[in-house]
């Protein structure tokens, strides 16, 4: 089952982790189920995980105990509110802390679920940092799909390994785009295509994507040539094998 799976892949990733490393596993509304907080409470496994805004929970609001729906919880703009200890779900009452956070551009508040009694190691804004470091992938994602025309795709082809061939060659082009939208050329001409916003949006005032950057860089003959030795470079450290660690410190 999927159920199965799922815990099969985060023991092992728990397993993969460096010695002396422990993971914060961050999920997105999808993952937001009582049984997987229990599994992920009992093994002490650090997470945070985006909850629908109609989970029952009880909390203490304004010093009082309540059973009341996550979008109910009192909470202020653009200043994130802890709720310590509540019970997760209206039934298996799974303890959590609960941090609500909402910016005036958002259509709707986070509600991000992580270890209960965690404010010492996982302070709140740092809970806010990390599930907005996790919204601007998920943007670069769709943003991705959106160019690639892959939104609505119907693949009618049978044998499985043509399709994981075609998705590791999307994948890996993706993964060298983003390496040369982030890289300092891209940054230092971001200005020829963007004007940034008066207020950050999702804490940054950039509006282009990294890979929106690394398109209008290839496609823009004014820097092609200094693009392309870029992207030359790039490529070559990746075929000899010699890693990105150190790709962003080379001079553009």
């Amino acid at each position: 089952s999927q159920n199965t799976i799922e815990r099969y892949l985060l023991t092992w990733l728990a397993e993969a982790a460096p010695p002396h490393v422990r993971l914060l596993l961050v999920f997105d509304r999808g993952y937001a189920r009582v049984e997987l907080i229990k599994d992920l409470n009992r093994g002490q496994q650090p997470f945070l995980i985006r909850a629908p805004h109609k989970v029952i929970v009880q909390a203490t609001v304004r010093g009082r105990r309540q059973r009341l729906s996550l979008g109910r919880l009192p909470h202020r703009t653009n200043w994130p509110v802890r709720y310590g200890h509540v019970l997760y779900h209206s039934q298996k009452a799974e303890p959590v802390d609960v941090i609500v956070y909402r910016e005036r551009e958002f259509q709707q508040p986070w509600f991000l679920v992580v270890p209960p009694d965690s404010e010492s190691w996982l302070p709140t804004t740092e809970v806010v940092r990390l599930y907005r470091q996790r919204m601007r992938i998920e943007h670069c994602f769709r943003d991705w799909k959106s160019h690639l025309g892959l939104r609505g795709l119907r693949l009618q082809v049978q044998k499985p390994e043509r399709i994981l061939r075609l998705l590791m060659g999307f994948t890996l082009a993706y993964l060298i785009l983003l390496l040369l939208g982030q890289d300092p050329l891209a940054e230092k001409l971001r200005p020829y295509f963007e004007q940034p916003r008066r207020r950050d949006r999702h804490g940054t005032p950039k509006i282009l994507s990294v890979l929106s950057m690394a398109l209008y860089l290839l496609s823009d003959p004014r820097w092609e040539q200094r693009t392309q030795e870029r992207w030359i470079q790039i490529l070559s450290r990746l075929v000899a094998g010699r890693g990105i660690a150190t790709l962003s410190s080379f001079s553009p």
